[in-house]
């Protein structure tokens, strides 16, 4: 009876933390990843060089400025000796046609807002993926956790059987089966270990830090309630998605792109101001002379160069409107695979917690007593431990799946579940 009580007391108490060490928890990680991630901080460079673009843009092009000396002789200086000798200086400016600087200035714009909408989209993977090794992390370390119980169980019915044995009431191969058993627990447990080693690896990779840098723990998982239906989540995403914002100003993108080729069939004008000195003639020094010029730059290969830009702008268009509608569908479909896995995961929670696990454990408890009485062999006390163990693990990976499916909605949305459900605003 003292066995069984030691037994049961193993399988209804609470084991200890498998590692120890501060806790750190999912939100401090999160920021921390913001700010020290590579991908990001590379992603966020790029959309603060394109911010710099559009003033550039929409610039005049930089004017030509220029000297030109003419004299009639080689052997000396004639400028204030000949008429036809002169000293000139030359600026000339080319001025795009009205609308061209400002079409280009508004596609740069557009261009650095969809840069900030990558980095907003980058910014939201990192953080799934940091949830997703979290989760995992929490995931393994439970395993170890449920693996030792489980090895602390069967060592106690080892020393059971052990017992049993020297009153002649148990047969040698009890012992012996028992111990390859404990030996496989012990392998799993070193197999778990090395993954939180990878895994603790990834995290501080995701976080910029050195990979062997300590971690401390994570928080107990915790379940969080779906807080919408799933045609309520595909509709956020098609609102909040910054994969999709990226594709729509490219749309936009390609349409002023348009309508620029269109402009690039009219001409280009060039100002110039030259003013100057001519030589006098007869010692009387020399005269002041300028002269303005206009011109245009005519796109006389039109049918080469700039129809086909018009035709290419469009071609381009077109692909970006295609894009978009593809990537609205990849996003849809994204969301509504996590959706149904989240579903999925959370259904067998629930029957793993209210039925399956419970069940599993009354059977171990009524082995554990029919082997006492010698009612059942050691082989059945056996499947009765490692069917609750099997239960257990299935029921934190089951909690793993559905926490990282809610990271991949929280990534398609961009709605923060956890704050959502606790009755917050979305973000």
């Amino acid at each position: 009876m003292k066995n069984i009580l030691c037994v049961l007391a193993v399988i209804l108490g609470c084991a200890g933390a498998a590692y120890a060490g501060d806790v750190v928890t999912l939100d401090s990680l999160v920021v921390e990843a913001i700010d020290n991630n590579p991908e990001l901080r590379a992603a966020r460079a790029r959309w603060e060089a394109s911010q710099k673009r559009p003033k550039q843009e929409g610039t005049l092009p930089d004017p030509m400025i220029g000297v030109d000396w003419q004299n009639v002789t080689f052997d000396s200086i004639t400028l204030e000796e000949d008429p036809n000798s002169m000293l000139r200086f030359s600026v000339s400016q080319e001025i795009p046609f009205p609308g061209k600087l400002s079409l280009k200035e508004k596609i740069a714009s557009i261009d650095a807002d969809a840069e900030g909408e990558s980095y907003k989209a980058s910014e939201r993977k990192v953080a799934a993926d940091l949830k997703s090794a979290y989760y995992d992390w929490q995931l393994t370390l439970k395993a170890i956790e449920i693996t030792q119980k489980n090895k602390s169980l069967l060592e106690k019915f080892t020393e059971i059987a052990k017992i049993r044995y020297e009153v002649g009431k148990a047969a040698q191969q009890d012992m012996i089966t028992a111990g390859v058993e404990t030996s496989k627990f012990l392998e799993q447990i070193e197999v778990l270990d090395l993954r939180r080693e990878i895994i603790e690896a990834r995290i501080n990779s995701i976080l910029g830090r050195s990979t062997d840098a300590p971690l401390g723990k994570p928080e107990e998982p915790v379940k969080v309630p779906l807080p919408f239906s799933p045609e309520e989540a595909g509709v956020l995403a098609e609102k909040n998605s910054p994969a999709l914002a990226v594709k729509e100003s490219m749309v936009t993108s390609g349409q002023e792109s348009l309508a620029l080729a269109r402009k690039e069939l009219y001409p280009d004008f060039v100002v110039g101001l030259s003013p100057g000195v001519m030589g006098g003639m007869d010692g009387k020094g020399m005269d002041g002379v300028w002269e303005v010029s206009l011109g245009l730059k005519v796109p006389l290969y039109f049918w080469r160069k700039q129809s086909l830009g018009v035709e290419e702008a469009a071609l381009n268009l077109k692909g970006a409107e295609e894009e978009y509608r593809n990537t609205n569908r990849e996003v849809q479909f994204s969301v509504k695979e996590s959706y149904l896995s989240a579903r999925t995961s959370e259904k067998l929670m629930d029957l793993y917690e209210k039925g399956i696990i419970p069940q599993s454990r009354l059977a171990l408890e009524s082995a554990i007593s029919a082997y006492q009485t010698g009612s059942v062999d050691f082989s059945a006390l056996l499947d009765s431990l490692m069917t609750v163990f099997s239960f257990e693990l299935e029921y934190e990976r089951n909690l793993a799946e559905y926490l990282k499916a809610l990271a991949r909605i929280e990534e398609y949305t961009g709605v923060e579940i956890a704050a959502v459900a606790a009755g917050g605003e979305e973000r």
